[in-house]
């Protein structure tokens, strides 16, 4: 074939002016075709570029004119294949006719199939930049001269200018999506929305540049190890929902992704080597492509991203790496958004700490001021020493009003948390509808009238004592979900889907007979052996008189220096009174006796004028009994004090006397020469 000059200059000419005017790779291989057609009876034009990535020849536009069957060709660099040569060694190839070729016989028959019968591959290159190669096919057999193939190798060279620029322009235009896309993530994640809108958000922006059929994130749990779904989204519209929120990342590619630290990627059958149960149900809904990526933050990894395609393109390495650049955003954002809901959740546990111990100090139940001598108290303060070290569950059994809550505050002062947080639930002073809320704690919108997160007393009794007064109250159906509580040491709040651990001791209390409630059906045997582990039975005050003079003393020197009442002494017929009294309330009624009278006294002396109490009392006793009363009540008061008349553990005080009062009655009763 010989091509005269004139034709050969009109033809670069035209060529220029194709190649000038069009932006993509399509139009100018068609331009480009007509063209060339003028000077090169040739039926086919391919433009062939080189993948660097994948370092694969692919093919990127084909000219022809006949039908033709489209078929995408990916070739090997490193191959043999004639394109491959073509590429690697920058030299012209012929091959006409094909019907003699015996080297590349796939490649060949194809050819064939089309009516080709003859071919001329020239490579495409600009400077040292080697772009691909330009084919053409002829339909005849062609056996191009020297001068021809120098054309075909200045139509390439003209063409690798502007391929070059097209490919420059794209990876310009693919940089600007990527910062356009990576800039919007970041206004979305300073946006404060709600994490499903967040997600949502965050996944349509990256569909412009990564194409998936589904996006999740999971969020690694520190405790347990597992991963927990927090948002899902899907923009090809497809139905996916996962049957579980919170599972082990074993035997998962997000598993290996937070081990390793680094994304993985995952093509058809390569999914096969992940065997975890819940990964295999969801493969079954069409996943041919996957790819995982560690949310790697200040703080380690705190989860992983994960995206799927149905169609099977692979995830390539310039999308693997704009995920783990978004990723990264999203980590941060993560863990500044975790840090500051603890810092939210822990500020409002201390705010409702506060107040519980402002109204702990308001009510005054004098921690540790356990008043007792005789033998049914000294057991029950003996049980206390045993167990209070050893975080066992205590169960407080006893009548209404024996101090029960007393007990637990004195279990909680010599355990080893005793500087951490003791928390009350009364759970008779509760409805039923709202203990669970109480107990547990809801997330905002859980319920009508959740209009704000509430913490929950588990929650706030974390590294402290939880003293559950009133167990006997709780309802049926909340007692398994305490069980639970208790045994695992983990809960849920109401609305939500996160597991809380906690580290919690329990002490639980009743007036009523929980073993009986067993029986009866009212009460879970799990729940009441659970709390029976270490029982303590505190006795009625009937059962324990003896003690009874030491409480008056106590309960009316406190309330005197409270209410700056003057009272000095207490009759011994007014404590013979009281001690006969079986008082059916217990210490809590002798302290509302007490109290009143108290305030009721005109004087120095304490006057109790209960009737109950007084029906009780016996009959007036001679002078000089009462003195032989009070003279031996001292005496004993000397002898526990050692003697010591004054100060905060003297006998005065033990008395519930003033200094100047004690010591003008040892006068009276010659005591003092005596007892020394």
């Amino acid at each position: 074939m010989e091509i005269p000059d004139s034709e050969i200059y009109r033809a670069l000419f035209d060529l220029s002016q194709v190649v000038a005017g069009h932006a993509d790779l399509e139009t100018v291989c068609n331009s480009l075709a007509a063209s060339l057609r003028q000077v090169v009876p040739f039926d086919f034009l391919a433009l062939v570029l080189h993948d660097p990535v994948k370092d694969q020849l692919r093919l990127h536009a084909i000219s022809a004119n006949r039908p033709y069957k489209d078929r995408q060709r990916v070739i090997d660099s490193r191959g043999e294949d004639p394109g491959a040569r073509v590429w690697r060694e920058q030299i012209p190839m012929v091959l006409s006719p094909l019907e003699q070729e015996t080297r590349w016989g796939d490649l060949v028959q194809e050819a064939l199939d089309e009516g080709i019968h003859a071919m001329v591959l020239v490579p495409l290159s600009n400077g040292e930049r080697r772009l691909g190669l330009l084919g053409f096919g002829f339909g005849t057999p062609f056996q191009p001269d020297q001068r021809a193939l120098q054309f075909f190798q200045r139509v390439a060279a003209e063409l690798a200018v502007s391929v070059e620029g097209y490919l420059t322009r794209q990876a310009l235009l693919h940089e600007r999506d990527r910062m356009r896309v990576l800039f919007e993530i970041t206004n979305s994640l300073v946006s404060k929305l709600p994490m499903e809108e967040l997600f949502s958000a965050i996944s349509t922006q990256l569909s412009s540049v990564v194409a998936h059929d589904f996006v999740l994130m999971a969020l690694l749990e520190k405790t347990s190890g597992h991963i927990h779904l927090t948002a899902l989204h899907c923009p090809a519209g497809m139905l996916f929902e996962p049957e579980e929120i919170s599972v082990s990342p074993q035997g998962m590619p997000a598993g290996e992704a937070i081990s390793t630290g680094r994304p993985v990627v995952l093509a058809g059958d390569e999914h096969d080597r992940f065997t975890a149960p819940v990964y295999r149900k969801y493969r079954h809904l069409g996943f041919q492509s996957s790819c995982s990526i560690p949310l790697v933050g200040t703080n380690g990894i705190s989860g992983v991203l994960d995206l799927g395609r149905r169609s099977g393109q692979p995830f390539t390495p310039d999308e693997v790496d704009l995920l783990v650049q978004v990723a990264r955003q999203i980590a941060i954002a993560t863990e500044n958004a975790l840090a500051y809901r603890e810092l939210s959740e822990l500020r409002d546990k201390l705010a409702t700490e506060k107040l519980y111990l402002e109204d702990e100090i308001r009510f005054d139940q004098n921690v540790g001021s356990m008043i007792g001598e005789g033998p049914a108290f000294q057991a029950v303060l003996s049980g206390i020493q045993v167990v209070a070290p050893t975080d066992a569950t205590v169960l407080i059994e006893g009548e209404t009003g024996t101090g029960k809550e007393l007990v637990a505050r004195a279990l909680h002062d010599l355990s080893g948390r005793c500087k951490r947080s003791f928390i009350k639930v009364n759970c008779a002073a509760i409805p039923a509808t709202l203990l669970e809320s109480e107990l547990f704690g809801h997330e905002k919108g859980s319920f009508t009238g959740a209009f704000a997160q509430k913490i929950g007393r588990f929650e706030l009794a974390h590294q402290g004592t939880l003293f559950l007064d009133e167990v006997g109250e709780i309802p049926l159906e909340l007692q398994s979900k305490l069980l639970r509580a208790i045994q695992e040491q983990e809960l849920e709040r109401l609305g939500g889907n996160r597991t809380i651990r906690v580290n919690v001791r329990f002490v639980a209390a009743t007036n009523r007979g929980l073993k009986k409630m067993v029986e009866e059906g009212k009460f879970r045997s799990d729940l009441y052996y659970r709390l029976h582990v270490f029982p303590l039975t505190v006795p009625p005050l009937r059962e324990r008189k003896e003690d009874i003079p030491l409480l008056i003393r106590y309960f009316t020197q406190k309330y005197a220096t409270r209410m700056n009442r003057p009272i000095e002494s207490i009759p011994s017929s007014t404590i013979e009174a009281l001690t006969n009294y079986d008082w059916p309330g217990n210490i809590r009624e002798l302290q509302n006796v007490i109290e009143r009278s108290v305030i009721l006294s005109p004087g120095r002396v304490l006057v109790v004028t209960l009737p109950e109490i007084s029906k009780a009392a016996p009959p007036p006793r001679t002078s000089r009994i009462e003195e032989s009363v009070e003279r031996d009540r001292i005496l004993r008061a000397l002898r526990a004090t050692r003697g010591k008349v004054a100060g905060p553990h003297g006998a005065a005080s033990l008395l519930g006397l003033r200094r100047t009062t004690l010591q003008s009655r040892m006068k009276k009763l010659s005591i003092e020469r005596e007892y020394n």
